[in-house]
């Protein structure tokens, strides 16, 4: 479909996964470093006054808040990795806590409180680092939200451009069509041209028979008119002539005709193809969206038939039926030729008829759709249908 750029397709699925590592580089290098930066400088010292009065190590009561805090972010719980360190000013690591074997994390509680606090002012007095480096696992719950997120963005692009590109096509379709019936028109004008120059050929042949017979017989009467018979034969056979050329012109024009026709046959049958194409399509959508109703071939290819606008208000009804059935205002029983029930009529878009009924199993099945021009051979299709079952 010369619509449809294949280069479109390529950056709709490039897209999604591009955006997604962009967004992921970009919130871990200009926000989650420097938001978890500036609250772990804010809470790592958070037991002060301890600290000071000796009651706690300095390395065990910046352990026991950076450990409060990342339990407690919500964030971290859904998949941000946090890499935090915090060092004194002569590079001494006191978070996180090396790991010696057989060291338990209470051995500091049997210290003097008083050589602690004055290890802990020390240490404070002398200044501290902190480092902090945010990393978002690829698939955790807020990466997988945001790929989500852009892939639902771009399926919606590419859903409207689709649809774009088959409006555009059915603009042509009903353009093409037009200039076929024209072409028709006038081949059925110039085939009635040909049929009044044939018969129009037709009389000139007798009334040239005719006159070479009246020629002959002038000739017996009297030899001093011959030229003048001979000079009205040679201005009718001109006309014969020209009739001939004329004749031949217009043969030749219902022959280019016949050709243009036939290339529009070619054409229509390119716009069939299409149109099943689409159909194709529409079927594995409204399979997948409605998994609580049966389609009908007929109902599919009658939403295919219709508007954009008044396909929309189709859809709308369906969406309620794969719902909730019982929420659908029914405008009437269809009955078949026997008198039994044999489906439902629901009116949409004030023009639009849907015919739907329940099987044995309860689920939905969607038997046909159209339009109030189309009423009377779907309701023959229901009758076919309801014979088919019973029959």
């Amino acid at each position: 479909m010369k619509y449809l750029s294949f280069k479109v397709l390529i950056l709709a699925i490039l897209m999604p996964p591009l955006l997604y590592l962009a967004t992921i580089h970009g919130l871990e290098q200009y926000y989650l470093t420097g938001r978890y930066q500036n609250e772990i400088e804010n809470t790592y010292l958070a037991d002060m006054d301890r600290i000071l009065g000796g009651e706690v190590a300095l390395q065990e009561s910046i352990r026991h808040s950076v450990e409060r805090y990342m339990n407690d972010d919500l964030l971290i719980r859904l998949g941000i990795d946090l890499d935090v360190t915090v060092a004194t000013a002569e590079g001494e690591i006191l978070y996180p806590p090396p790991y010696q074997p057989g060291a338990t994390r209470s051995g500091i509680d049997n210290e003097d409180p008083i050589e602690t606090a004055r290890n802990n002012f020390e240490i404070l007095q002398n200044g501290l680092t902190v480092d902090v480096s945010a990393v978002m696992r690829l698939y955790s719950a807020i990466a997988l939200a945001i790929l989500l997120v852009y892939i639902l963005l771009t399926g919606s692009g590419l859903y409207l451009y689709f649809n774009t590109a088959s409006f555009k096509a059915r603009l042509e379709e009903q353009e093409q069509t037009a200039e076929l019936e024209r072409l028709q028109q006038l081949e059925n004008e110039f085939s009635r041209q040909f049929e009044r120059v044939a018969a129009e050929r037709e009389e000139l042949l007798r009334e040239h028979q005719r006159l070479q017979s009246s020629l002959e017989a002038h000739k017996q009467k009297a030899a001093r008119n011959e030229e003048e018979m001979f000079e009205e034969i040679e201005k009718l056979e001109a006309r014969l002539s020209e009739n001939l050329e004329e004749q031949e012109l217009q043969t030749n024009e219902i022959l280019e005709l016949e050709d243009k026709i036939g290339e529009l046959e070619k054409l229509r049958e390119n716009i069939s193809r299409h149109k099943e194409k689409n159909a194709e399509k529409l079927t594995k959508r409204f399979r997948t969206l409605y998994k609580n109703i049966d389609f009908h071939e007929r109902s599919l290819s009658g939403i295919a038939d219709l508007t954009d606008d008044m396909a929309l208000k189709a859809e709308e009804v369906i969406h309620q039926l794969d719902v909730d059935s019982t929420a659908v205002v029914v405008k009437r029983k269809v009955f078949s030729r026997k008198g039994k029930i044999n489906a439902f009529e629901v009116v949409f878009a004030y023009n639009g008829r849907i015919y739907f009924k329940k099987n044995e199993q309860q689920r939905i099945e969607l038997l046909a759709v159209g339009t109030k021009n189309t009423q009377a051979k779907d309701l023959a299709y229901l009758d076919r249908v309801h014979l088919n079952h019973t029959g």
